[in-house]
């Protein structure tokens, strides 16, 4: 399977020519539909909306402290006149766009949050927050939702159906989804299917989807030592099978991987206040199934260890973070919605999870299905290398537009009701 430099290189392949601004000039010559007017729309924002993320930029904001980036958001929905619910699993931001029909719901998903990052930002309007940096494209991310609210605001009287604008605290740390699900964000109206963006180091102007497994999940060990026998060799004994269980070695964790894995990253063993060692370690894998394995085989080793007066308690919590695993038949509609606005060919398959990378999007693909693609917002001619979570992180703004326009449609496609056909979520 191809690694990331070989994808880098077919995506340099595949833009020889700007295939996005030839869309978008044919779009100009038809502006009567619902997404014709929304990318009108999102043009004639698109100094402002390049601003709104400068703004977030210049001010990041951590997992659970992202209150000024949500009162900005806020503020902005509310300027459309959208219904913005706020509070809801931290600082999390719901906005309501209403169309023509509100019995049919489409949601899609921005995260707030930035990271700790104490080296130098090489953009011109760089984070005032001392050792914070919007590093993996969160502020993208959230301003592609805001650029949504503005083309949906502006055509709520074409727009087939609704759509739900999920801003989400808390991605970094892996707790925002799951909190804001907790929170009702779905108890009412509940979407169709939910669709979302993760920046990614791929050329601007293209995409990336997996047809199933697009990140993988984490599962957490706990395991409890007592007794007075030799506690230390039990713990020795334990980390060791764990770490047996794995079948992937850390030198892997970054290489794009096919098929089912796991990955076990397993902590040293620490003392307990009340007496004991405790160890925990995370299991990484793509699918339920790879899930299921590891949890036997961990349960099946430590139940064939026996060390004289100790006791081995341990427990086994399933996707503690949650991956993105897509739903296939969404995966095949949203990319000619894509490919319609984009051009043919910029949607590039991905067929390999890479393990060391995860996310928290998958806990509201549990309640209903949903897609994530990887935004290319890197700049190979101008030397900016959108790869997250490194400290020379830069963005091509243009992917603001590209990847606005782009979802625009998948939603509105995605509302607009199937000729003799039956929904496909």
């Amino acid at each position: 399977m191809p690694n990331m430099s070989s994808i880098k290189t077919a995506i340099f392949a595949l833009l020889s020519a700007p295939l996005w601004l030839i869309a978008a000039a044919g779009a100009a010559q038809d502006a009567s539909g619902p997404w014709e007017l929304a990318a009108a729309r999102l043009e004639e924002r698109r100094a402002s909306l390049i601003e709104f993320r400068r703004d977030l930029h210049r001010h990041p904001e951590v997992s659970g402290a992202e209150e000024r980036t949500a009162r900005r958001v806020a503020e902005h929905l509310r300027a459309l006149g959208i219904e913005v619910r706020t509070g809801i699993g931290g600082h999390g931001v719901v906005g309501l766009v209403r169309g023509i029909d509100d019995s049919r719901w489409v949601a899609f998903r921005a995260d707030m949050d930035a990271m700790r990052s104490g080296a130098p930002d090489p953009v011109d309007f760089a984070s005032e927050t001392s050792g914070v940096r919007h590093i993996c494209g969160h502020d993208v991310h959230t301003t592609i939702g805001i650029a949504l609210a503005e083309a949906f605001a502006a055509i709520r009287d074409q727009l087939p159906g609704s759509v739900m604008l999920i801003f989400q605290p808390a991605e970094e740390n892996a707790t925002g989804a799951r909190a804001m699900l907790a929170d009702g964000v779905f108890a009412d109206p509940v979407p169709g299917a939910i669709f979302g963006y993760h920046t990614a180091p791929l050329e601007v102007g293209t995409v990336a989807v997996a047809p199933v497994a697009m990140m993988a999940g984490r599962d957490e060990v706990k395991v409890t030592l007592t007794g007075q026998g030799d506690l230390g060799a039990a713990a020795t004994a334990v980390r060791s099978a764990i770490e047996q269980t794995g079948t992937l070695k850390p030198a892997q964790a970054f290489a794009p991987t096919t098929g089912d894995f796991i990955f076990a990253q397993v902590g040293p063993a620490l003392a307990e206040p009340k007496g004991g060692l405790r160890v925990r370690a995370s299991i990484t894998t793509p699918t339920a199934t790879a899930s299921a394995q590891a949890r036997e085989e961990i349960a099946r080793r430590f139940s064939e260890l026996t060390f004289a007066n100790v006791t081995i308690d341990h427990t086994y919590e399933d996707r503690v973070i949650a991956g993105v695993t897509n739903t296939p038949a969404l995966v095949e509609r949203a990319t000619r919605s894509v490919e319609s606005v984009l051009g043919k060919g910029t949607v590039l398959p991905l067929e390999a999870v890479v393990p060391a990378f995860s996310e928290d999007f998958g806990s509201f693909q549990e309640r209903v299905p949903g897609v994530m693609f990887f935004l290319g917002v890197s700049n190979t001619a101008r030397g900016w290398v959108g790869m997250p979570h490194s400290p020379g992180y830069v963005a091509d703004e243009e992917a603001i537009s590209i990847g606005a326009r782009a979802m625009a449609r998948v939603l509105i496609d995605f509302l607009e009701p199937l000729s003799g056909s039956t929904r496909e979520d």
